[in-house]
């Protein structure tokens, strides 16, 4: 071999080996949002469960409680609305969830140049979510 081609060997094999740590590091990064990201969903749909039981159990217990029809269409009424509720709160926790995780993997995904920049420049919504996922975990 020449000289200039075991540069050029030195610099391809320099460059595998770059690429190949940053995609080991993404990687990485990847995991361990989705690790957060999946326990998140988990705590989420836990604390869902337990207070649709929870008002399950309270109508439950009013139930005996009814002396009149129009007692039986209140608690009906009152369960209804609960459910209703806690259905469209837990839909937007899950939606807020998920979207602040694709907001981690997008920002984890970006360059190092991004990490370089002065803090002022950088997004602060990568902490928001950082700190959101990472108190689910």
């Amino acid at each position: 071999m020449r000289k200039s081609e075991k540069a050029t060997a030195r610099d391809a094999a320099g460059l595998q080996e770059q690429l190949t740590e940053a995609w080991s590091q993404q990687a990485s990064r990847s995991g361990e949002t989705y690790g957060r990201f999946f326990a998140a969903i988990r705590d989420e749909m836990t604390d869902f469960v337990q207070r649709r039981v929870d008002a399950n159990l309270t109508a439950a217990r009013e139930w005996p409680e009814c002396r009149s029809f129009n007692d039986v269409l209140a608690l009906q009424q009152r369960w209804v609305q609960t459910a209703v509720e806690q259905y469209v709160d837990q839909g937007n926790r899950i939606m807020e969830t998920c979207r602040l995780a694709a907001t981690d993997l997008t920002e984890a995904a970006q360059p190092a140049a991004e990490a370089e920049k002065p803090a002022t420049e950088r997004k602060s919504s990568h902490r928001q979510a950082e700190h959101h996922l990472k108190q689910a975990a």
